[in-house]
């Protein structure tokens, strides 16, 4: 009788996990992790036959995905390349049109393939080479495993991969294209394209693509979000260095800053995005902390001091590549982090706004020295204001693709979480 018992049960788990499968899914869930050493974020995903996990750098305004890994290459037997004039190139906006003719054709070498340009936004590098499909494979936030046969990719060059973090083998993208993570799924297995990330400080946040729900705290803190538009830059930049495509990366009108309850005197058409592209405010992971626009970066620095010096807290000498550093004896600590001036990013009306408290505005460099986490991006940079990661952390964002629209949390330690917290219910 136990070994029949032990079929049946067999059986059963089977049974379920294929029912469970062949359900729709309501939403599929990702890990995100910070690197402390280059302080990029990065998920782990699989893909191939074999199910080879990759670890991949998180770019919220990345068009694709692409890596390079000896692991998938060895295995790749179900890798198929994307032929010129196919549907599937079509939907991937491909640039072009490569031929090499190894034989047997391997990925990163295939003829008459349909091609675009990689790009390491890190280093600038860009990789021209053939976009291929393969199976990959994929956990609902219910924790069944799914499959999505057709995904496509970009196999690289090995040059791509310097200066990402070496824990990982390329880069999966987030931005506004048809072949990135969350359009892909969306497209598979008819979701609304929406995704949620939560990047979190320390451990393990959550990218949850399609829909919750989430777990408490978090399905609750989701009812009460600011809701802000996101605007397209028309302005095609790719390919353009560490510049990546203007075209698919997620910008907010930012109408004004305040520091306090001071309003900083700014030159408002460079919050606005001209006719060439220039200006404006994008988000991106790919940047350790938010790059401003000289003049908006002096501005915010001189009425950060001087609401700090009404603090008490002493300026001390600047840290690279900071350029306003504080006395830590000086400074107390609450929840939200560093007792210092908020930082509010002022949106559609003066009542909606991104703040930003200690945790999210200050670096430690040292046990004796806190520094502004806002970096000088010169006289001269294409985007005005780049929120970067550190000013992303602990806040949940949820991006409406189809609708351009973001929603988000206030700080997530105000209602004492983070997310590292942050799970599917």
């Amino acid at each position: 009788m136990v070994p029949s018992l032990v079929i049946t049960l067999f059986s059963f788990l089977v049974l379920f996990s294929l029912s469970n499968a062949a359900t729709k899914p309501k939403g599929f869930i990702f890990p995100i992790k910070k690197d402390s050493t280059s302080l990029q974020y990065y998920t782990t995903i699989q893909i191939g036959a074999n199910s080879t996990s990759l670890d991949v750098v998180v770019d919220l305004g990345g068009k694709f995905f692409w890596f390079n890994s000896a692991e998938y290459f060895s295995a790749a037997s179900t890798y198929r390349p994307i032929r010129c004039g196919t549907k599937l190139c079509r939907i991937a906006n491909g640039v072009g049109c490569v031929f090499c003719f190894l034989s047997p054709p391997v990925p990163g070498c295939t003829n008459n393939t349909c091609s675009d340009y990689a790009h390491n936004p890190f280093t600038g590098t860009l990789g021209y080479s053939g976009l291929g499909e393969d199976t990959f494979h994929v956990y609902a936030t219910n924790g069944a495993k799914y499959v999505s046969p057709h995904f496509p990719f970009q196999f690289s060059d090995p040059v791509l991969r310097e200066g990402l973090a070496t824990v990982t083998q390329g880069l999966i993208g987030l931005g506004r294209t048809n072949i990135a993570l969350q359009a892909q799924l969306a497209s598979s297995f008819k979701l609304r394209q929406k995704f949620a990330l939560c990047v979190p400080s320390s451990g393990d946040g959550n990218i949850i693509i399609g829909g919750g729900p989430y777990n408490a705290p978090f399905q609750k803190i989701s009812k009460s979000l600011f809701s802000t538009s996101l605007i397209r830059n028309p302005v095609a930049t790719w390919p353009n260095e560490k510049i990546g495509n203007l075209t698919v990366e997620y910008f907010i009108n930012v109408k004004s800053i305040r520091v306090g309850n001071k309003t900083l005197s700014l030159n408002a058409t460079l919050l606005s995005i001209d006719k060439n592209g220039n200006g404006g405010t994008n988000l991106r992971t790919v940047r350790p902390y938010t790059i401003l626009h000289t003049s908006i970066f002096r501005a915010l620095a001189n009425e950060f001091v001087k609401e700090a010096a009404a603090m008490n807290i002493k300026r001390v000498a600047s840290v690279a590549p900071f350029g306003a550093c504080f006395n830590s004896k000086a400074i107390a600590n609450s929840k939200t982090g560093p007792v210092v001036p908020t930082i509010d990013l002022v949106l559609q009306s003066k009542s909606v706004y991104w703040r930003f408290y200690g945790s999210n505005s200050m670096v430690k460099v040292n046990n004796d020295v806190l520094c502004l986490g806002f970096v000088d991006g010169g006289l001269d940079p294409i985007t005005s204001i780049s929120v970067g990661g550190h000013q992303l952390e602990n806040y949940l964002l949820e991006f409406e693709v189809t609708s351009s629209k973001l929603r988000f949390s206030p700080s997530l330690q105000l209602s004492d979480t983070s997310c590292s917290q942050f799970k599917a219910s």
